[in-house]
């Protein structure tokens, strides 16, 4: 009995462990890349992309093929017939054969050959000069692998910058939640001190009616923000790819304000360290190979090769053995190549011009990101400012409201002035946790 109470304990011991889940937001960012559905699809596009690379490679090896035949007829497919004759009989004498005197009856007679066949080939071809499309081609799907790479790696930046603005979004709602109960109970004891001076006929009852509606609009609120904790939660456990708990407990809840200047990185040589700037200049490369493989089409094709052959045919069996070599010139297709390979130089020229336009858009993208990294900063001086005003304005209304001299009106302002205050500093901090990490991403120094 002792042990399956101490079995039950464990259980239930357990069961709270798993119930109950603590997340830091390293540990945020692990589950991002180890679970997100996103990052997923990008390791099985890399995947896909190796598979093609391996399946150009093979292209520089000798094609070899076999094949069998086996052949059967219920009839001969030769056919022909010796029609009847009277034959000469020889005695032993040549002459008699120049005017034989004795012949022998010979009747009709039907043959048939060849009521069956097998055939067995084997042969290789080796390819010596194919235009350089099978070097071209192999580059390209070499270079299909690095974009597809970097194309993950940019796909986890992002996850990994979303994951953060998750994270805080939610520290930023629980924060509100805190100040709300904070507010909440600041309204209470106003409540309690309305009560006992509208008895004791000192206040008015629409004060006192003031005070019970902001209490109903402070319960209002809390709906709202516990709502939105939960879509916030479901959100960041979505994204990062572990089940929705109730009881998940943010850890990191601390927000670190670091100045501007110490993140800032000259446009100019941040562009070249996005993976979008490396992607681009990849597409003029794919564009150059592409150019190569068309090319390719219209030079000389040369190859070499062996054949052997197995023959079993008319009761006999014989093999054969034979070496060739091919040349292949497309000499009409020179005029429309002539075209088609200015089609790609059009094409190279467009990848280019589209270069120097994305990295233009991707300066101003950096130089847009630190300056809502700057003006995010300012907000977080304002606030904080803000926040020690209204807490002294509060103070101050809340001396002169026990003393009789502010109204309860006065005193409601107060407070609810200092609750959006304090809303507006946690809301400024958070945002620029986030703004941060764009920033970071947007110079090309994301770590995760």
């Amino acid at each position: 009995m002792k042990r399956y109470i101490v079995l039950l304990l464990l259980m239930c011991s357990y069961a709270g462990v798993v119930s109950a889940q603590t997340l830091t937001l390293d540990s945020s960012i692990h589950y991002a890349i180890e679970r997100n559905k996103r990052i997923k699809e990008g390791h099985l596009k890399l995947h896909e992309s190796e598979q093609v690379q391996k399946n150009a490679f093979t292209n520089f090896f000798p094609k070899i093929s076999a094949q069998a035949v086996a052949i059967r007829s219920n009839t001969y497919l030769i056919k022909g017939e010796i029609p009847e004759t009277n034959l000469p009989v020889y005695n032993g004498n040549p002459e008699t054969l120049q005017n034989p005197t004795q012949f022998a009856y010979l009747p009709a007679t039907g043959i048939g050959v060849l009521d069956y066949a097998n055939a067995g080939m084997v042969a290789a071809i080796q390819p010596i000069y194919a235009g350089g499309r099978i070097r071209s081609g192999y580059q390209l799907a070499s270079l299909g692998t690095e974009v597809s790479e970097q194309q993950l790696n940019l796909t986890t930046q992002e996850v990994v910058a979303k994951t953060e603005e998750y994270y805080w979004t939610l520290v930023s709602l629980e924060a509100k939640r805190k100040t709300l109960a904070s507010y909440d109970a600041l309204l209470q004891s106003l409540l309690n001190d309305t009560q006992v001076a509208y008895d004791a006929g000192l206040a008015q009852k629409s004060d006192l009616l003031k005070v019970q509606l902001r209490l109903n609009e402070i319960r209002a609120n809390k709906l709202k923000l516990e709502n939105g904790l939960t879509l916030a939660t479901m959100a960041l456990c979505q994204h990062i790819g572990i089940e929705y708990s109730e009881s998940i407990t943010l850890t990191d809840t601390t927000f670190t304000t670091v100045a501007p200047t110490m993140l800032h990185a000259p446009p100019d040589s941040a562009v070249v360290q996005r993976d979008e700037y490396a992607l681009l200049n990849k597409a003029i490369k794919a564009e150059l190979l592409q150019k190569q493989l068309v090319r390719g089409e219209y030079l000389p094709q040369l190859a070499v090769g062996a054949q052997g052959l197995y023959l079993d045919m008319l009761d006999q069996q014989n093999t054969y053995g034979l070496a060739f070599a091919t040349l292949s010139i497309p000499i009409t297709d020179w005029w429309g190549g002539a075209h088609k390979l200015r089609e790609h130089d059009m094409k190279i020229a467009i990848a280019r011009n589209n270069l120097e336009e994305k990295s233009e858009l991707l300066r101003l993208q950096i130089e847009k990101a630190y300056n809502e990294l700057i003006e995010n900063h300012e907000q977080i001086q304002v606030a904080a400012s803000s926040v020690e005003q209204t807490q002294e304005h509060l103070k101050v209304v809340r001396d002169n409201f026990q003393a009789g001299i502010m109204s309860t009106s006065d005193m409601l302002e107060a407070q609810a002035m200092h609750q959006e205050a304090r809303d507006a500093l946690v809301d400024a901090k958070s945002m620029y946790q986030i703004r941060q990490v764009s920033y970071r991403k947007a110079i090309g120094q994301l770590e995760y």
